[in-house]
Formats: structure tokens, sequence, C-alpha cells
């Protein structure tokens, strides 16, 4: 289970990627337990049914971003790159693995922001509603063909479907 960085290439959902991610989350809490407040399975292989990357996306909440110095030390040990925000400035992205084996990517928040109720939301919605997950495996699947090398143009062709989804969960749980 890992991927080369840069490409799109699609698996089925393996129930395998549920025991990753427990694997992982204990590990993770053993040691980031002085900062660590939250951890969630989120992501493509987070939700049955649905075709994925084979990378376990996590979700760690985290006290405060005064701490990420102390976190990025920490996680290096075990092969974490912190990659930045990227853009993204209530969230910080850490990469586990080489290159060319990319196998878990973590998500940094502090709690109740954007990027943490975008994560949960997407998610929830889409296990809660199975024929939005038919929708977004057609979708990936026609972007994998067109851009299988060319993961950012894979990501961007998915915006549009996933800000609709935010919206439609938002509307339904009612953001407190």
């Amino acid at each position: 289970m890992a991927l080369q960085r840069g490409i799109v290439k699609l698996e089925d959902h393996n129930n395998d990627w549920n025991l990753e991610y427990e694997k992982e989350k204990e590990l993770l809490k053993n040691v980031l337990k002085d900062y660590l407040e939250e951890i969630h399975h989120v992501g493509s292989t987070s939700i049955p049914n649905l075709k994925a990357k084979p990378i376990i996306d996590i979700l760690l909440v985290i006290q405060s971003f005064k701490d990420i110095p102390k976190i990025t030390e920490i996680l290096e040990d075990y092969q974490y790159e912190n990659r930045g925000q990227q853009g993204i400035p209530d969230r910080y992205f850490f990469a586990k693995g080489p290159d060319n084996a990319r196998s878990h990517y973590l998500h940094v928040v502090e709690g109740h922001t954007d990027t943490y109720y975008n994560q949960l939301y997407f998610r929830d919605y889409l296990i809660n509603h199975p024929e939005y997950v038919q929708k977004y495996n057609d979708l990936k699947e026609d972007l994998a063909q067109k851009y299988a090398s060319e993961r950012p143009k894979y990501t961007a062709g998915k915006k549009e479907f996933i800000n609709n989804v935010i919206k439609l969960a938002k509307e339904e749980y009612k953001e407190s």
C-alpha cells in the first residue's frame, strides 16, 4: 500500500485500509500524546465502496500550531515530511514515505476550523449518501484516465464536486 508522488492510480475500496488507519492511529496517539486532541480517518480510503489512491488520509487535531516544530521533529523519526500549509492556512500537511512510495497523509489542524469541518462533513456525507459515492467514483475514474501522471490536474478536477458535497453536508448537518 503506497503510491509514487504525482501519480494517480485508483484501487477498489479495500478493508485493509481501515486496518492500516488503526495501526497508524495507535502509533500517532503514542508519539503525539502530549499534542493530540482528536484523530480521524478521512479521505477516500475512509469511505466504503469508494475507489481511492492507496494512501491513508488522517485528520490530526492538535491544540495549537505553535507545537508544529516539535510535532515535525517527532514525526520525522517515523518517515513523515512536513510539506507546509500548501495554500491552506488552517492546515499543515505531512506525507509519510519516500516520493516513490507515499503511504499516509496527515492533515494537521486545530479544532473547529474550516478544514476540520470540511474533511469530516465530506466523509460523513458520502458515507450517508451512497448515490454520491457512485458519482464520485465516476468522476475520479474519468479524471484518473485523463491525468494519470498529473496529480495537480486530477485534484483540481475534483474540486467542484467536493465543494458541492461540503455545501450539501453543511446544510444537512448544520455546522455548530
